[in-house]
């Protein structure tokens, strides 16, 4: 009851707002996520090599990239950059993308690495990702997520490295923010701008279906305690 009660918690407030991010990606290969396992091994590789292009390479070469440590080093690898950065008297335009982008591989390196935590704290045996794809592969190791933490690795995977040129936050209130990178406010970058709008829409309509199905969801709960 205790589990349920938090699981169900979580849902409620994981339906309090609605983000919509558009991403420029040079290169669409339409390659699907894989296992969670995987996906963090691609993950710690897109920052390292992102961090190295950055002038911040892992100092450790022997991290076998995925598994916790690596996501600890390159934390801190990005708050050496963030330092750097913070302590230059002016940016260009371009060193303060590379400095949300290091912003960025802290925090998600940082919520990477709770999950972990979270696993081990369950007493989970094989908690850490100490493995390469080829082994997650042949020996198929268990990583029992909870949905929220599941949802944390995917979102991440899907963003990557990748530039976030509009996102638009919508809170359960009415409250509603978007967020514009100065690259795209010009009027060459109408479709990029019309393409944002239709995904809003289009998650606005999934949202209202969802938070239907929730509150059906609640109402049956409620039913079975009385």
């Amino acid at each position: 009851m205790k589990d349920l009660k938090k699981q169900v918690t979580k849902i409620a407030q994981d339906l309090l707002n609605l983000e919509v991010n558009t991403i420029i990606k040079p290169n669409i290969s339409g390659e699907k996520m894989r296992t969670p396992r995987h996906a963090l091994i691609d993950i710690a590789k897109w920052y390292s090599r992102k961090l190295a292009d950055l002038g911040f390479p892992l100092r450790d070469e022997s991290i076998r990239l995925g598994d916790y440590r690596s996501f600890d080093a390159l934390r801190e690898r990005a708050h050496d950059g963030i330092r750097e950065k913070a302590a230059a008297k002016s940016l260009t335009p371009d060193e303060e993308a590379d400095l949300l982008m290091l912003h960025r591989i802290k925090d998600m390196s940082d919520q990477i690495k709770e999950v972990f935590n979270a696993l081990e704290t369950r007493a989970f045996k094989a908690w850490d990702n100490s493995y390469t794809h080829e082994q997650i592969a042949r020996e198929r190791p268990s990583f029992p997520l909870t949905p929220d933490e599941l949802v944390l690795i995917r979102k991440v995977w899907e963003m990557g490295v990748e530039e976030i040129a509009l996102q638009t936050v919508i809170q359960l209130d009415g409250d509603v923010m978007t967020r514009v990178n100065p690259k795209y406010t010009t009027g060459e970058s109408k479709v990029v701008h019309e393409i944002h709008n239709q995904g809003v829409s289009v998650s606005l309509r999934f949202w209202k279906e969802l938070i239907g199905v929730v509150k059906d969801f609640f109402e049956t709960i409620l039913k079975m305690f009385r």
